[in-house]
């Protein structure tokens, strides 16, 4: 009886170690710089200039790009690390809702769903924060393509405060006061919506929406659910 229970101990402490050594199942994977989706129909073509995160298959959120090389305002020249990092979230979820109604959802203070709030979670243009001050500006709302399908594009503008030091190691603060540009893409295929969002410096939100805007575009359907079928 001894016996078996010591063999039982030393089975129960070698679950973890056996856990430990699987590797998490990714959502997709990137080769020669085009990351195709493991379980949604789609496929984009990465950019040098952003770095890339596959996240995990069981998550809504599929990939985050982070920009490489990026401009600093002058606000943070001193303290670079208070400046935001050009980011793009990649999220798909399936919806009934048309892709205009789903946006207005978003964008709705009265609309509430777990759903919404789990999107949220990653669109920053959208929360209300200690540093984010007021509601967010519509800048504009169009049309767009991808891969024939019909879509939109949001853009909107959000103003921040935050205390920052004044140089590197200080322990002296200063109020800055300046905003965040953010646009949302979304586009339906089937029954499934997809949505990215992007979050830049203000001063410099055109540039980075028009340089990450062709890696959205490049988005492709692939045959994963015919295949299924």
């Amino acid at each position: 009886m001894k016996r078996l229970l010591l063999v039982a101990i030393a089975v129960l402490m070698m679950v973890p170690v056996v856990n430990a050594g699987r590797k998490t199942k990714k959502a997709g994977k990137i080769k020669n710089d085009v990351y195709t989706d493991a379980q949604f129909p789609f496929q984009m073509t990465m950019h040098d200039n952003w770095k890339p995160s596959i996240k995990k298959d069981k998550e809504k959120l599929r990939l985050t790009l982070m920009q490489n090389n990026y401009a600093i305002p002058n606000q943070f020249v001193a303290v670079p690390d208070y400046a935001k990092i050009p980011k793009v979230s990649v999220y798909v979820d399936t919806t009934s809702m048309h892709l205009h109604t789903f946006l207005d959802s978003l964008l709705s203070d009265d609309y509430k769903s777990d759903q919404k709030s789990d999107i949220l979670k990653e669109f920053e243009i959208l929360q209300r924060t200690d540093i984010l001050q007021g509601d967010v500006l519509a800048k504009g709302r169009g049309r767009i393509e991808i891969d024939g399908e019909s879509g939109v594009l949001w853009q909107g503008q959000a103003k921040y405060r935050q205390q920052v030091s004044t140089s590197a190691g200080s322990t002296a603060v200063k109020v800055v006061r300046d905003s965040y540009g953010g646009a949302i893409f979304v586009v339906k295929h089937h029954d499934h919506i997809y949505l990215f969002h992007l979050i830049a410096e203000w001063p410099y939100f055109e540039s980075v929406l028009s340089e990450v805007t062709p890696v959205i575009t490049s988005l492709k359907w692939t045959d994963i659910e015919a295949e299924e079928e």
